[in-house]
């Protein structure tokens, strides 16, 4: 079997890293816009074969995996199918569905592609960020299962399941909105929040000399590429700004407590999030 992996960085790289590591009947091909990359991943044995262009990528492969960025996928999703072999399946990775999911809903081959999201990542970037165990005791998100072939699903599946993940079915704008709280929010927290140490580090030099691993664990998603989160937060904007709004109700409620110093409102409203530890180990 030949699989190719469309963009070569954490997620690709790994995933690649992955299949050699349990699969010995796989020749793996690749292909990224940026050449460092296709050199890094061979050079790593990441790879078997690095493509020469893009249509190289989506002629050799029997499965074509999407690991770019979204609004990549959106855009060219529809394109890449209509070059498909009956043979052949596309399965994106990209970290929003459901723009990419109305995008190709009518299209003829629509039962060639599997819209699936690891929920897997670090704040790391770029092939050389990528590991073999990723994607161990992960979850795998599938959308719209019941669009693709039963037996390009089920081979799916049956992969995942040797990489150590747990499949599971969404719709895709449910999926959207589950992200846009759990995943996408945390990020733009992050971000925020190291805006707001950085503001005062300019007046304070000496702050980020007392921070300690409170800060290191709440910033460290700000660590994350621009270039991947940029289009995820306007792909998903409308989840996104969903979720915000409850997140600025939640912050203002603590602020008014605070203000008013609300001891009995304080330790309830910090009892409620604790709560959180019933759900998150």
């Amino acid at each position: 079997m030949k699989i190719c992996i469309i963009g070569l960085g954490l997620i690709g790289g790994s995933y690649a890293l992955s299949l050699k590591q349990r699969f010995k009947n796989l020749t793996l091909y690749g292909w990224d816009q940026n050449e460092a990359h296709n050199l890094e991943a061979k050079k790593r044995n990441i790879i078997d074969v690095s493509c020469s262009t893009l249509e190289e990528a989506l002629e050799v492969g029997d499965w074509i995996l999407l690991a770019i960025p979204v609004n990549s996928i959106a855009s060219s999703l529809s394109g890449m199918l209509d070059m498909l072999a009956p043979y052949q399946l596309i399965i994106d990775f990209g970290s929003t569905k459901e723009q990419i999911c109305k995008g190709v809903s009518g299209h003829k081959k629509r039962d060639q592609f599997i819209a699936a999201h690891p929920i897997a990542g670090t704040e790391y970037s770029g092939i050389s960020a990528a590991f073999s165990t990723l994607f161990q005791d992960k979850v795998m998100i599938v959308c719209e299962p019941e669009k693709t072939k039963p037996d390009f699903l089920s081979a799916f599946n049956d992969q995942c399941s040797v990489l150590g993940m747990e499949t599971i079915y969404l719709g895709a704008a449910e999926h959207d909105v589950h992200v846009a709280y759990v995943s996408h929010l945390s990020h733009i927290i992050a971000f925020g929040l190291s805006h707001t140490v950085q503001q005062k580090e300019e007046s304070a030099m000496k702050i980020l000399d007392l921070a300690g691993s409170g800060l290191a664990s709440m910033v460290r998603l700000a660590k994350s590429s621009p270039e991947m989160w940029t289009p995820i937060f306007i792909n998903n904007r409308t989840a996104i700004l969903e979720s915000l709004d409850v997140f600025l109700e939640k912050i203002n409620s603590f602020k008014a407590l605070l203000t008013a110093s609300d001891a009995t409102g304080i330790k309830a409203y910090l009892e409620k999030g604790r709560e959180i530890k019933k759900i998150l180990k």
